[in-house]
């Protein structure tokens, strides 16, 4: 048994990795997404071969989830003792060679990047996984996670990040929300819907804390500390670094509410937060 709820924020061992692992008081794990196959390291370490309550997988990008793809095609995850798996990805079959998009060219490849890869290894996981949908909830030892967003069929303009599963985990002292790599129009279903419930002490900043939601679901958030998964480059990104610079074709993907960090940092500070776990400072080890 542990004297305390203790979530770690896993440092970067590959580009814009994101990789959390909670530890129960009873010593039980949550993993949320886990990072890329050269991430594996770092992640068992933390594990340290504990029962795997949940693992959450936010949504279907390389930097989140190829870590988890190739430890079941290695071993079917032997390496862990996983009790169930949580996620809930687009429908690709569906959404395979649509062109009625705002750019069907980025919309393939975003379709591509790694959940073909995962349908692969999916039937090896039937017996643990476990699709959640918005409004479903589960229990691990003094841990409540709640869904409050998971896949909305018509986002085309950034349709993986979109996809995200957003979630709190609410403990006895502290409630932590989880945004995935949710976009502006992610955003603005989630805080259209949910705004009422959104309020948290600690939120894990959408897609690394650029070109993400707006200032209006953090307000409605108003946390006390955030979680940064950035290198040193993007968490002092500009307000529009180069690849954003071209205006007119955001607005042709309809990507036009698309900002760098400088814009995030400022809501932030307009906001009054104090705390910021930044995963270029190493691995954060935050109590709960």
């Amino acid at each position: 048994m542990n004297e305390k709820t203790l979530l770690y924020q896993l440092t970067e061992t590959s580009q814009f990795m994101m990789s959390f692992v909670l530890v129960t008081k009873a010593d039980n794990v949550i993993i949320i997404d886990g990072g890329r196959e050269e991430d594996m390291p770092l992640l068992k370490e933390y594990v340290g071969g504990r029962h795997v309550s949940a693992w959450i997988l936010t949504h279907p990008h390389l930097d989140h989830i190829s870590g988890f793809v190739a430890e079941c095609r290695r071993n079917r995850l032997a390496d862990f003792d996983v009790e169930r798996v949580c996620y809930h990805f687009p429908p690709y079959h569906e959404l395979k060679g649509r062109t009625d998009v705002p750019d069907p060219g980025y919309f393939d490849r975003d379709l591509e990047d790694i959940l073909p890869q995962f349908l692969a290894i999916e039937p090896d996981i039937a017996d643990i996984a476990q699709v959640v949908s918005q409004g479903d909830s589960l229990e691990v030892d003094e841990c409540r996670i709640d869904f409050l967003y998971s896949y909305h069929d018509g986002l085309f303009s950034n349709p993986m990040n979109d996809s995200s599963l957003v979630f709190h985990i609410t403990t006895p002292n502290k409630k932590v929300l989880f945004l995935g790599d949710l976009g502006p129009e992610g955003g603005d279903i989630l805080y259209e819907e949910s705004r009422h419930l959104l309020k948290s002490d600690i939120v894990q900043m959408a897609h690394h804390g650029h070109m993400n939601v707006g200032m209006e679901v953090y307000a409605a958030i108003m946390p006390e500390a955030c979680m940064w998964c950035c290198a040193d480059w993007l968490y002092n990104e500009p307000e529009i670094p180069s690849y954003l610079k071209d205006r007119e074709k955001l607005r042709r993907m309809q990507r036009e509410r698309m900002y760098g960090t400088t814009v995030t940092r400022r809501w932030m500070d307009i906001l009054g937060v104090k705390t910021h776990y930044v995963t270029k400072d190493g691995t954060n080890t935050i109590e709960l």
